[in-house]
């Protein structure tokens, strides 16, 4: 370690962040900005900034290869990964659950794949690593689910696909995405080639697909930063992101737009470095194919990148001042360097004018009504039948902090702050891919936790995703950099976050209350329940006509049968409220936070709890005339009011 006396100006940014972090905390709580608990979670930030601090200054001088770091054989340290990973889904799937096997074997995996990444292992072996450390937990994840929906939009994705192999034409695919078919065309030809269900194949298929962006993320990487030493870095930054662990099974256009986009930078970077005009044009051949699959392939994806590139084009002018170079600043913003941007903005443009996009649309009209107050969106209620919600408190604020959802923000807080005290301290070695690591640095704040809930911001921070990549390659590189003495924080900082990964509240938000004992919306139905779902649905196509309501959920559910409930559900203190005669409930409803309606333009956006007390009161009393599995079909002719309110006896919370 060296004396503050002897280090540089720049050198002294570490230790004023934390400073800065620890009285910016005090200085809220004297305030009462927040509430105490919340300053609590936003605690993580302080412990990134002395974790940062302590790897930057143990981490000073020549920071290409420890000394230290040829000791450990990547062909057994491959060996060693792979088998590790395979036995944990083989566990996983004969205990039922993937708690134990994967907390054991990921921060093992990843403490290997970093050994081995403070010297210059082979890339192949280290990719293999990566690829299996990322594969792993997602196949664990999907042994132990039965159907696993996410966020709501696989039922209907699922039943698009079945819709697709089973009548042969786009229009038979619903909600707009008959213009949007490629996701379609890719899944359903998955489910033609192997005869899998239309659910299997799309969880498996993002599931391989994520694993393969991880060599495509070296390669991204290496012809960003023209070193493939960065370029293993950035492949590992990619099994480290929680966004990319989540997509791989919640599956769904934006995520391959994602990965499609990811491959466009790699392309847009080799045309950077075409040596001439017979591989720049080859180049553009293959980059007017990507760009016209991108089109029809999502639609708000490129909306959201349109951002991150605008808030890359002042970087990108203030490049040549920031490096301290005589260039042009405009040099780099000519048409040939902007070319598949170009081309990408006019196509879309062009399919959106002469196309009648009815999602493309519904987007800009809730835009624009909700930035000129013309449209907002409903605000959203939690009411609460039956129980107590526990209060927000020190303690559970401690246990976050605790949780993997706690450590990953920590850790991922620290690697962001190392890239910033990088870029300043060697900012010249980064000339390459220094517009994308600055973009990214500033945009990454998003990916970590937000006192303020914002609707839909996780496809935000998805396409931000692709740009963090960049910044948390440069931490990584300076991470493992440091002094063998202080090679154990590095070490333990990666193996951590690899572990963590895989459990945080995104990525793990299947398993209920293991960390916590709040209750979350319900992301995957058992396989009987599922059954049940669809049996019902058979019932009320036969029987009720339009005159059905159910939570949203179930409704999703429907769709893969080709049913929709239409009365809406309401929450209000009294109880439930509908004007429909028939009420589909499910018995996990006194399990999980409840949602109604039927997205952000419904007018319902109220969630509810009940507690199994009320539940079965209201199930003795109610008409049932359809019970299969933990479904119930309920039936009144004056529709339902007050329902587990207990005569307006009803908790009621305000919640997001």
């Amino acid at each position: 370690m060296t004396s503050l006396s002897t280090l540089r100006r720049a050198e002294y940014v570490p230790l004023a962040v934390c400073l800065l972090a620890a009285a910016g905390l005090f200085a809220l709580d004297a305030l009462a900005v927040l509430e105490r608990p919340t300053l609590l979670r936003a605690a993580f930030t302080l412990v990134g900034a002395v974790v940062a601090l302590v790897l930057f200054y143990a981490s000073r001088g020549d920071i290409a290869v420890p000394a230290d770091s040829r000791r450990l054989s990547s062909g057994v340290a491959t060996k060693i990964v792979v088998a590790l990973s395979a036995g944990a889904v083989v566990a996983a799937a004969e205990t039922g659950s993937r708690l134990l096997p994967f907390a054991v074997v990921l921060p093992l995996g990843f403490l290997l794949v970093a050994l081995q990444l403070r010297g210059e292992p082979p890339v192949p072996s280290v990719l293999t690593q990566l690829c299996a450390l990322f594969l792993a937990p997602r196949l664990g994840k999907y042994v132990t689910t039965g159907f696993y929906f996410g966020g709501t939009d696989t039922f209907a994705h699922v039943a698009a696909v079945n819709a697709l192999t089973e009548v042969g034409y786009t229009t038979a695919i619903p909600h707009g995405y008959d213009l949007y078919p490629v996701f379609h065309f890719l899944v359903g030809a998955v489910t033609y080639a192997t005869g899998l269900p239309a659910y299997d194949a799309l969880v498996l298929t993002g599931a391989a697909l994520f694993t393969l962006v991880v060599p495509i993320a070296y390669l991204v990487g290496a012809s960003v930063f023209g070193s493939t030493r960065l370029g293993l870095l950035t492949a590992l930054a990619l099994t480290l992101s929680e966004f990319a662990a989540y997509h791989a099974l919640y599956f769904y256009p934006q995520a391959l737009a994602v990965a499609l986009l990811l491959v466009a930078i790699y392309l847009n970077s080799c045309l950077l470095s075409a040596d001439d005009e017979r591989a720049y044009r080859r180049l553009s051949v293959f980059v007017l194919a990507l760009v016209a699959t991108m089109v029809v392939t999502h639609h708000l994806t490129y909306v959201l990148f349109a951002g991150v590139v605008a808030a890359a084009l002042p970087v990108a002018l203030a490049r040549p001042t920031l490096l301290g170079e005589t260039t042009d600043r405009w040099r780099g913003l000519r048409y040939r360097w902007l070319f598949p941007g170009l081309a990408g903005a006019a196509l879309l443009l062009t399919y959106w004018s002469y196309s009648p996009s009815v999602v493309a649309v519904g987007i800009v009209q809730l835009t624009a009504g909700v930035l000129f107050d013309v449209a907002t969106i409903p605000a959203s209620q939690l009411y609460v039948y039956g129980l107590t919600i526990p209060d927000d408190s020190v303690a559970r604020a401690v246990e976050w902090l605790l949780t993997p959802t706690g450590v990953y923000a920590a850790g991922l807080g620290s690697l962001l702050l190392l890239a910033g005290y990088e870029l300043l301290d060697h900012a010249r070695e980064y000339r390459r891919g220094f517009t994308l690591a600055v973009t990214g640095l500033g945009l990454s704040a998003l990916l970590l936790p937000l006192p303020v809930p914002i609707p839909q911001v996780e496809r935000l921070r998805f396409v931000v995703t692709i740009v963090a990549l960049f910044p948390l390659a440069i931490g990584l590189r300076r991470a493992l950099a440091v002094d063998r003495r202080y090679a154990a924080v590095a070490l333990v900082l990666v193996a951590s976050m690899g572990g963590a990964t895989a459990f945080t509240v995104l990525s793990a938000d299947d398993m209920d209350g293991v960390y916590t004992d709040e209750r979350r919306e319900q992301v995957s139905m058992s396989d009987a329940e599922y059954q049940s779902v669809r049996a019902s649905s058979a019932f009320l196509q036969r029987y009720a006509n339009d005159s059905a309501a159910t939570d949203r959920v179930t409704n999703r559910a429907f769709e893969t049968t080709g049913y929709n409930a239409t009365r809406m559900l309401r929450a209000r203190e009294s109880g439930l409220r509908t004007s429909g005669t028939f009420l589909v409930v499910r018995d996990r409803w006194t399990h999980h936070l409840v949602a109604l309606g039927r997205g952000l333009t419904s007018s319902e956006q109220n969630v509810f709890t009940v507690s199994e007390a009320r539940f079965d009161a209201a199930d003795a009393r109610a008409d049932k005339v359809y019970t299969t599995g933990r479904v119930r079909i309920y039936h009144s002719d004056d529709g339902y009011r007050g329902l587990y309110g207990e005569n307006g006896t009803a908790n009621s919370t305000t919640g997001s």
